[in-house]
């Protein structure tokens, strides 16, 4: 792709939540790969640089657009032979990048479009979605789609490592709604058996959360064929009209403001509500969320892993609570299955006060009790794996009582 020119302007486009478009302003793009972003109206969260008023590369609330991961490979594919589109590297410039967003609108994540072509493929999906769906027809449609995914992209033949999904929009007799779906087939080996009811163990964690009064993400189990199908709801879209909300990952607002990206979600906290991103009610939802996440046995909980509505102005509140598993137990990219280990029977050692302790053992308890009670695993083995979790986790709640 041609370099861009000094001063190039990128318009900045908002698809709110009503499904009606908003002006934004636009991005000055200036040399040295810095940008300068120039807002309609005062919008002090998006006109917030790290230092001083020019962005040092992609503006950090653009980042979360970025082509990455599993469905960062499927978006590559489909925009492969698109005239004009480069498939931007891990290393691509920042102009660069922000072509490739403009053209395709990236991940498609949040409300905000860099660029005119990509609102036009926003606005063109809501009233035609590529990923329909009909509600009754989801038994035959899901795992066609994941075999064609299969075929097609080699998925089948690395079943451990990265979940496969896949996005939909399920339309009902009266609604419409956008997913996101990963799914595992048990028929294809240890490795993605232990993934369907890693799935199922993602269901209960969320629902689990919802039921304690903690903002989650809704989702469903649909067994069909031989695959299980985890649903999840999104949460930067709204039902019906498919409208969308804001959202930016952790790892992007650390990366541009605090510097760091520490997986203690708690310690993130702090450090952005002493920049006055958060308040302290949601830096402590961090932190007991990080403990719960501990106690379940996640060890994938990395920065990308947790994220907060995008707003003008304010403190930014959480998104629901989403990817929320026992992740230790995921199977290696070679396919190996780590050992069914139980959690640590002593009190974990923890930062600072044991409160956050207090709120998310009794939550893990519950949250065990629920994977062991479960007709939908397939492995005896983890089901009175989660027994023993259980009673660990009812130590640690009389230990920190």
């Amino acid at each position: 792709m041609a370099a861009t020119p000094p001063n190039r302007h990128f318009p900045l486009f908002r698809l709110k939540e009503d499904a009606t478009v908003e002006r934004l302003g636009h991005l000055e793009s200036l040399p040295g790969e810095a940008f300068k972003a120039h807002l309609t109206s005062m919008r002090p969260n998006l006109a917030r640089c790290p230092d001083g008023d020019i962005f040092p590369g992609l503006p950090w609330y653009l980042n979360d657009l970025r082509p990455q991961g599993f469905l960062g490979r499927l978006h590559a594919q489909r925009h492969a032979h698109q005239p004009g589109v480069g498939q931007p590297g891990d290393h691509a410039l920042p102009t660069t990048l922000l072509n490739h967003l403009a053209l395709t609108g990236g991940t498609g994540i949040g409300d905000i479009l860099p660029g005119e072509p990509a609102l036009h493929t926003a606005l063109t999906a809501l009233e035609c979605p590529p990923d329909h769906v009909h509600e009754a027809d989801r038994n035959r449609a899901y795992p066609e789609r994941a075999q064609n995914l299969a075929i097609g992209k080699g998925i089948s033949s690395g079943p451990g490592g990265e979940q496969p999904k896949f996005t939909a929009t399920v339309a009902g007799d009266d609604q419409r709604r956008a997913v996101l779906v990963k799914f595992a087939k048990a028929g294809d080996g240890p490795a993605a058996e232990r993934w369907a009811d890693l799935l199922v163990c993602e269901h209960l964690a969320l629902q689990c959360l919802r039921d304690a009064g903690v903002a989650a993400c809704s989702s469903q189990l649909i067994q069909s064929r031989g695959y299980t199908f985890l649903e999840v709801d999104r949460f930067d879209r709204t039902p019906m009209v498919l409208g969308r909300s804001g959202f930016v990952s952790l790892m992007s607002l650390s990366a541009a403001f605090a510097r760091e990206t520490t997986h203690d979600w708690g310690a993130a906290g702090e450090h952005l509500h002493e920049l006055g991103w958060i308040t302290a009610d949601t830096a402590l939802r961090m932190e007991q969320l990080h403990a719960f996440g501990r106690l379940v046995g996640n060890s994938h909980m990395h920065q990308g892993n947790l994220g907060f509505q995008l707003l003008d102005c304010g403190p930014l509140p959480l998104v629901p609570v989403y990817d929320m598993l026992p992740s230790s137990l995921a199977p290696c990219r070679s396919g190996a299955l780590p050992a069914l280990a139980p959690i640590a029977p002593v009190l974990p050692a923890f930062r600072g006060s044991c409160d956050p302790l207090r709120w998310a053992a009794p939550l893990a308890m519950d949250y065990w009790n629920r994977v062991a009670a479960s007709g939908l695993l397939r492995s005896k083995a983890l089901r009175a794996m989660a027994k023993r979790n259980a009673w660990r986790a009812a130590a640690i709640v009389q230990a920190t009582a």
